[in-house]
């Protein structure tokens, strides 16, 4: 993730991403589904409806994007709907409502912006179990769409924080200590469990500070590991009842000996996700690694925009305060 985005929050950073990687994909998709292309050709593009959405309980701020896809050869590129409506509803209550009114440029780069939807809301979000409907007007350039999804169920994690728990000793003398925090989540029975891991630090120098990701794998943990897709440390059972999800081990910097450490809070999200979240953010960051790799398979982003792109994503969370 590009620093320019540590300071903004981090959900409006996850969704940026997104965006990026959805537009990037627009003109590209058809061929990496295809296979390597040896003859570069320019075929017709037939524009598609392209749109990311990321709620969950507690948000009191809502994104989303709405484009048009366009073909690699328009110079104009895609481009944001701003015409269009969005609605997220639980049976027949309407919980948030978007339009028009509600775009804003975000920086998503040094000298890159993306349009996004800010929903501001009176009130953190209540989602309740069961489903939940994205339901996207985008006519007359789209016919509505209504994509649904199931809230997850809210993770169970048990934690142990042990404050400067270790200490490297370097050249010269200096010294620094890392924090280590240990999660036992839930494995149920006869299901796939997933989660989003993000350890988060925010300086206490100022009022307004903005959290901003931080620490990493104690030791490596085939259970979970960097996604760059979501920009958190994503894990998983693989659908095994017989792989325990207990006992992963995090570190965060904790300070050093120079004595001039600033007074911070540490705290651990952990978020439930749709399986149909999993797999595009497993999908993107397949995207990147194939990137900058030739001898790699072409990647395709996975999502759940019926006949378009993107993604509409749920996740059910928990916050555990560290250090305050």
């Amino acid at each position: 993730m590009a620093l320019p985005l540590l300071t903004f929050p981090l959900r409006t950073s996850t969704i940026l991403a997104a965006v990026a990687v959805t537009l990037a994909l627009l003109p590209s998709c058809d061929k990496l589904q295809n296979g390597v292309v040896n003859e570069i050709e320019f075929p017709e593009h037939e524009p598609r409806l392209a749109v990311n959405m990321f709620v969950s309980p507690g948000d009191t701020v809502v994104y989303a994007t709405v484009y048009q896809s366009a073909g690699m050869t328009d110079p104009a590129g895609s481009q944001p709907l701003r015409h269009a409506a969005v609605s997220l509803l639980q049976g027949n209550t309407v919980l948030l409502q978007g339009d028009s009114s509600n775009w804003a440029e975000f920086p998503s780069g040094p000298w890159q912006s993306s349009s996004l939807m800010a929903m501001l809301l009176n009130v953190p979000l209540q989602l309740q179990p069961g489903a939940v409907s994205l339901v996207v007007d985008a006519s007359p350039t789209f016919e509505p769409l209504v994509v649904t999804e199931n809230v997850p169920a809210e993770p169970i994690v048990e934690h142990l924080f042990e404050p400067l728990a270790d200490t490297i000793t370097e050249q010269g003398g200096y010294e620094y200590y890392n924090h280590r925090i240990t999660l036992d989540l839930d494995n149920r029975p006869g299901v796939r469990d997933d989660y989003m891991i993000y350890l988060e630090v925010r300086k206490d120098d100022f009022e307004g500070s903005t959290w901003y990701r931080t620490g990493s794998q104690a030791f490596p943990d085939p259970r979970f590991e960097y996604n760059e897709g979501c920009d958190c440390l994503l894990a998983t059972d693989g659908g095994e009842d017989n792989v325990s999800m207990e006992n992963m081990v995090l570190e965060a910097w904790g300070g050093d000996n120079s004595g001039d450490n600033d007074e911070q809070s540490l705290r651990v999200r952990v978020g439930r996700p749709t399986a149909s979240l999993f797999n595009h953010f497993k999908s993107v960051d397949a995207y990147y690694g194939a990137l900058d790799n030739p001898f790699s398979e072409p990647a395709s982003i996975q999502g759940n925009i019926p006949d378009g792109f993107g993604i509409f994503g749920v996740t059910n969370e928990v916050v555990i305060s560290l250090l305050e």
